[in-house]
């Protein structure tokens, strides 16, 4: 028994004197330039050999690496039952460089497998456990399907915030519009709030292009608020980088109990807009989900490698931001990657410089086809842009730095990849809005004289319109605000109002001159103006109509719809009722009347009058002014009686002129009076709607 003693104790004293000549260590090794170097934690398809090798490194007590050190490679866990995994070698040697390496064939089934590395010469050397995760070889379908089905998710869920928000916001969008022109810091602070109810600087900017070419605003007074559109996309950005996708669902349930159980309007608009929050958020948890398995593809890390590269990541950033047509939702994406570990901040920065220029492209097409004006903004964007990049991009390295000072640090400890998806997220939003405020910083003191000069480069030129019609107000890039989109709708309604005034004002010049045919010529244009204005202004509306659901935005499209077939009846009146009787009326020796002549005019007047009364009431919903058009048209229905009943008072004094004049006086008398119930018609609408 003491001999066995004896044997055990000097085994114990070779095993310590081995230790302090060799004093291996085992580590996981490291690559600045390769991902994911040691082979640990990697994914390969079943039945497949590992792409990387397990690489174990073997140092000294000096930390100097030990050649020619024998280590042994076991499996200790894998899925049940699995069949056909297997080491490539048992025992591998290391290399001058201390790393040996050895590579792992994947069995059958899919799940984790577990090797552990020991050295053979050093009893008290650590041990290392690898581990490589077996996937299915169908891993690319669902990761393709998990990637698009939640960015399908993420853009549902931000174009459902964007109009739930509007829906909010209501008629607060016009009121912003008329007062964002003030002065350059108002028009700053409203393209901030604007962006932020829109959530798209891409529609902002598309929309302040529709308000140039409508004339509601000037060029001058839009640069103020493209500053501001720039900030209001980096609060969308920040809100996304808070890591709150485990609530998602919380939000999905909320959003949709307030759009399924109220009945309030306002509710059900609040409740869309924390419905697309939510699934906002859990498009991203979705597509973080299915790009796990990228961390070990190394194909995928290589790629990311060189969007460090500053051409590249702009080219990239540009190009993405320019085909979804967001800024906010491509930031959102890099977020989503980011969070995974995929991105370093010196990657992500020439990402925002290029997605800040995407956002320009949009607002240039939208353009193309409008005045010189709305072409002057779309420039003034990308040119505002521009100049932020060309200033960026030259310090990407201390502008990281400068960002990682500011940004929260994350706790010691972590892996390569769980560095990267704590701290890069809010990092990249940082630098947005670092971004987008430090250009505000720059160029806002100075848009007066940016104004001046693009209006230099840019002089206005008279060119003659080839189109013969066009509208002035509607912009497509409207449609996505029902608020503003209506508003402009109701401005081409009253343009429509003013042609149709005009044919009534010009109806009873054949009667007076019969040698001035132009006259008729002149109805066929304006109504031919009326026909295309109604034509456009309904489709308009129905398109607005059809992606809302809300019943007051729906009441108001029907009532601009209505207030359009009047006008068009009284159009109808003019060029088909009174042309035919204007065409009689030449080709005879009739006159009027001198008294005749009079009322006519007079009762021509009064249909004007009430044209006019009725339009305003429209434009102002005057509700005071609208019963008093009403009571107007009573006292005219009245005067025409009078009127009639003064002509056959001539009829029976034997007046000639009455005589030949008659029916076509009284047809006239009559069709002013279809004028005026028409025009009553348009107040009457806005009573009943009220």
């Amino acid at each position: 028994m003491r001999y066995i003693l004896n044997i055990f104790l000097c085994f114990l004293f070779f095993c310590s004197i081995s230790n302090g000549i060799y004093a291996a260590s085992l580590q996981k090794p490291r690559n600045l330039y390769i991902y994911g170097y040691s082979g640990d934690e990697q994914t390969q398809t079943t039945g497949k050999i590992t792409d990387t090798p397990i690489r174990v490194m073997v140092t000294d007590k000096d930390g100097f690496p030990v050649s020619k050190h024998k280590l042994l490679f076991e499996i200790i866990s894998y899925p049940k039952s699995a069949s056909g995994f297997k080491v490539q070698q048992k025992e591998v040697y290391t290399d001058s460089l201390g790393i040996a390496e050895n590579f792992f064939v994947v069995g059958d089934k899919e799940g984790t497998y577990e090797i552990l590395v020991s050295s053979t010469e050093d009893c008290d050397a650590n041990n290392l456990i690898y581990k490589i995760h077996g996937r299915k070889k169908t891993w690319i379908i669902y990761l393709i399907m998990g990637v698009l089905g939640g960015l399908a998710l993420f853009l549902y869920g931000m174009n459902l915030l964007s109009k739930g928000m509007q829906a909010v916001a209501g008629n607060n969008l016009r009121n912003l519009l008329k007062q964002f022109s003030k002065n350059r810091y108002l028009a700053f602070l409203a393209g901030i709030i604007f962006t932020v109810i829109v959530q798209s600087s891409t529609v902002t900017s598309v929309m302040l292009v529709g308000f140039v070419e409508a004339g509601l605003m000037s060029f001058t007074q839009t640069l103020g608020m493209l500053l501001g559109i720039g900030v209001g996309t980096t609060v969308t950005a920040q809100l996304i980088a808070f890591k709150i996708t485990d609530f998602s669902l919380l939000f999905i349930i909320l959003g949709f109990g307030f759009t399924l159980f109220s009945k309030n309007i306002r509710l059900i608009n609040i409740g869309k807009s924390i419905l697309g929050f939510g699934l906002l958020f859990f498009g991203m948890y979705m597509m973080s989900d299915a790009m796990e398995p990228l961390k070990s593809t190394n194909q995928f890390l290589n790629i990311l490698i060189k969007l460090e590269n500053p051409l590249v990541g702009i080219v990239i950033g540009f190009l993405f931001t320019a085909l979804i047509q967001s800024s906010a939702a491509f930031i959102g994406i890099m977020i989503t990657i980011a969070s995974q570990g995929f991105l370093t901040l010196d990657a992500c920065i020439p990402l925002i410089l290029g997605t800040n220029l995407g956002t320009g492209i949009t607002a240039i097409l939208a353009s193309l086809n409008s005045g010189r004006e709305a072409k002057k903004v779309a420039l003034s964007y990308t040119l505002f842009k521009l100049i932020g990049v060309l200033i960026f991009i030259w310090w990407i390295p201390e502008f990281a730095d400068f960002i990682r000072k500011i940004s929260p640090k994350a706790p010691e400890g972590l892996s390569e990849f769980e560095l990267l998806g704590e701290t890069v997220p809010r990092q990249i939003a940082n630098a947005h809005t670092v971004f987008s405020i430090g250009i505000s910083i720059i160029i806002l003191p100075f848009v007066n004289q940016f104004g001046k000069l693009i209006n230099r480069l840019f002089p206005e030129k008279h060119v003659e319109k080839s189109e013969p019609y066009k509208l002035k107000y509607i912009n497509s890039a409207l449609s996505s605000s029902p608020a503003l989109a209506l508003s402009m709708a109701k401005k081409e309604t009253d343009r429509m109002g003013k042609k149709v005034k005009e044919m009534v004002s010009l109806c009873l010049k054949p009667f007076f001159d019969k040698n001035d045919e132009n006259v008729l010529n002149k109805w066929q244009q304006l109504e031919n103006e009326s026909d295309f204005l109604k034509e456009n202004i309904n489709k308009y509306l129905v398109n607005v109509g059809s992606e809302n659901t809300d019943e007051q935005i729906l009441n108001e499209a029907f009532q601009i719809m209505y207030v359009i077939k009047e006008l068009e009846m009284i159009g109808d009146i003019v060029n088909t009722n009174i042309r035919h009787q204007a065409n009689k009326w030449m080709k005879s020796d009739a006159v009027f009347s001198s008294q005749g002549k009079t009322e006519l005019e007079s009762f021509q007047l009064k249909a004007l009058k009430q044209i006019s009364r009725s339009m305003e009431v429209f434009n102002d919903i005057n509700l005071e002014k609208a019963q008093h058009v009403k009571k107007k048209f009573k006292k005219y229905s009245e005067l025409a009686e009078e009127y009639e009943k003064s002509h056959y008072g001539r009829l029976i004094q034997n007046y000639e002129d009455s005589r030949k004049s008659s029916e076509i006086h009284l047809e006239l008398i009559g069709l002013l009076n279809s004028v005026n119930r028409h025009a009553t018609n348009i107040a009457r609408i806005m009573l009943n709607w009220k």
